[in-house]
Formats: structure tokens, sequence, C-alpha cells
């Protein structure tokens, strides 16, 4: 793999891969790490993914990603605390002070509610609404069908629905 081609890669599955560490690890610096770990071995293996189809690097990205996560967690034998995702920058300064304190109430919330998911149902909406990826995709690196992704993420909504109804 060229120098080119692996920045291209990089490029394009960075941001995959650190929500799918996030969405496991609950951790900036911790998915920050498996995220690095994880290129590091795309590097190590280059020649294997030289040959690859672009689904296929993602899937293989993403499986590495997830085995390290796990391995981490095997390692350390216990629950790591949940960090809370990085927040946004305020978009319009001019907002009022109260409403900024609202939505940062409501972006809490609903960060402790992904959170609070079960794995399974967290890593599908961290992957579609963090990373970006269509359910296609999604099912692809998890070896489900679509319409397991599709069942994953309404049982997710219903889930989060509930959870933010008793906050």
């Amino acid at each position: 793999m060229a120098r080119w081609e692996f920045e291209a890669i990089y490029k394009a599955f960075s941001r995959m891969v650190y929500w799918a560490a996030y969405g496991v690890t609950k951790s900036e610096s911790d998915a920050g790490d498996v995220t690095q770990e994880t290129f590091i071995r795309a590097l190590k293996y280059a020649d294997k993914l030289k040959d690859m189809e672009e689904a296929q690097i993602k899937a293989w990205l993403y499986r590495v990603c997830i085995n390290l996560c796990m391995d981490n967690k095997r390692r350390l034998k216990r629950e790591q605390l949940s960090d809370e995702l990085p927040e946004t920058a305020v978009e319009n300064e001019a907002e009022l002070p109260e409403v900024s304190v609202v939505n940062a109430e409501q972006r809490r919330m609903i960060r402790q509610a992904v959170e609070d998911l079960p794995d399974i149902y967290r890593e599908t909406v961290m992957l579609h609404y963090f990373s970006g990826l269509q359910y296609g995709d999604i099912a692809a690196m998890q070896g489900v069908s679509e319409g397991t992704v599709k069942s994953r993420m309404a049982r997710a909504k219903a889930k989060l629905a509930k959870a933010l109804e008793r906050r």
C-alpha cells in the first residue's frame, strides 16, 4: 500500500473506527488509543489490504477495532466508567445563555441514555448517527442482515424514548 493509499483509507474510515471504539469503550481517550492501534495494524497488514475492496477494508478495520476494544476490556477486567461524548461547540454565539443551558442538559440526557443502552444497540446507534454509516454498511461490518440492523435501531429508538420519558 502506497503512502497516499493509506492516507486515503485513514481519511475515509478514521471517523467510523473512532465511533465504533467509543461505542464499546465509552471513553474518548480509549477510543483514540484503539483508533490509533487499529491503523497501526492496517499499516502492518498493508499487503493484505491493498487487494481488498472498499467494503472489505471497512469490515476489516471495524473487526480489528472491536477486537482491540474487547481485548482491552478483558485485560482491564473491570467496567470502564463512561466519559461524556465530546461536546459540540455552540454554533450560534448569540444564543441566549438560558437556551444554551437547556440544550446542554438535553445533550447530556441523550448521551447518558445512549450510553445506558445494551452494547449491541449502542454500537448500532453510534455507527449510524455518529459515524454516519448506512444500515447496509453496518450490516456488512457486523455480519448480520440489513433487516437485523433496522430491527436493532427500532429497538434502540424505543429504549431511548422510554429512557428519555423517565428523565
